[in-house]
């Protein structure tokens, strides 16, 4: 009996104890303090460029401006910019219509004076009165735009190259030289880059000096060797020499070329 007793009071001093511990453990902080998550910022959104505003078609250009049927500028070898192709478009209209007063403002100075005066002549009127169509490709050469036509007058074709600046203000066209023959030399993908080519060349010719012909000699002095003109100092020939080769200048009148390979619809 008393054993039992003691082995209950050992218990109960035990367990007394362990709560004592337990106590003293929760008030020196055994319990561990919640760290703080940090969340990361989300990344910034990155909003995607607006797209380029659309370019109207050059069917719908021609629609819009009432530019003349005759007029020809495939989509394929339009300009870029629709101030660009309006402004082509606006041009050529005025040949194929016969419009001086269209045409003017959009010309640069030399050439304003040139219409000036085939107008006066009534040359400008007769010119294009025969216009059936008119073929135009534009393109991009050392940075600028060009825009190359070939008219259809009659049986035969014309071309002419046009440079054009301040497309989006104020229009200019400044016509380019046209070599002779030039149709027959342009061909492949890029006829605008082979036309400067050409003028090129025809300048360089141009600057070249022109050819000194071997005047013939004709001796007058008599076969004795006497006569009032014995031993005679220089003496005309008895006939003129043929001329020098001449050189045509760029501008100069062209032949009818050979039909465009372009621009047909």
């Amino acid at each position: 009996m008393m054993h039992r007793l003691r082995t209950i009071r050992n218990s109960t001093l035990t367990m007394a104890a362990l709560c004592c511990a337990s106590t003293f453990l929760v008030a020196c902080g055994g319990e561990e303090e919640p760290v703080a998550v940090v969340q990361k910022a989300p990344p910034p959104k990155v909003e995607a460029p607006p797209p380029p505003p659309r370019v109207p078609s050059i069917e719908e250009l021609m629609a819009r401006l009432d530019i003349d049927q005759r007029v020809n500028l495939p989509e394929d070898l339009a300009p870029a910019t629709e101030g660009e192709r309006v402004a082509v478009l606006k041009f050529f209209d005025g040949f194929a219509r016969g419009n001086a007063d269209a045409l003017k403002p959009m010309l640069s100075e030399p050439d304003q004076f040139l219409l000036g005066e085939m107008t006066t002549s009534g040359a400008f009127a007769k010119s294009t009165s025969g216009i059936s169509r008119i073929d135009v490709r534009c393109g991009v050469d050392a940075g600028a735009t060009h825009a190359l036509a070939v008219f259809h007058v009659g049986e035969e074709y014309e071309p002419q190259l046009w440079t054009l600046s301040n497309a989006e203000a104020s229009p200019e066209f400044d016509s380019v030289a046209t070599p002779p023959d030039i149709m027959d030399k342009l061909s492949g993908d890029d006829p605008i880059g082979l036309w400067f080519l050409v003028v090129k060349s025809e300048l360089a010719k141009a600057e070249e000096p022109d050819e000194q012909p071997e005047l013939p000699k004709q001796d007058f002095t008599a076969e004795d060797g006497g006569g009032e003109n014995a031993g005679g100092g220089d003496s005309a020939p008895s006939s003129a020499p043929g001329g020098s080769p001449g050189r045509r200048m760029p501008g100069a009148p062209i032949k009818a070329p050979k039909p465009p390979g372009f621009g047909t619809k």
